[in-house]
């Protein structure tokens, strides 16, 4: 696994003109592991629909289409 040394050594040898791409991406992985950690309420509902399903608790796209009147 690379350390944090090695990122910023393929960072340093980054073209210019790639920085903003870059930049970004690594703004995008840090956003996404702050804001998408599943609550516990979120894995209860997980759960919850896991169970549905194995149930047989579900409707088929048709039958969703049927009741949209689509």
């Amino acid at each position: 696994m690379p350390s944090k040394e090695q990122l910023h050594a393929l960072i340093d040898l980054l073209p210019e003109g790639e920085i903003p791409a870059a930049s970004r991406f690594l703004e995008f992985l840090v956003h996404d592991l702050e804001s998408e950690r599943l609550t516990e309420e979120d894995l209860q509902a997980v759960q919850q629909g896991q169970a549905e399903i194995a149930r047989g608790e579900y409707s088929s796209l048709e039958d969703l289409k049927r009741e949209l009147n689509l």
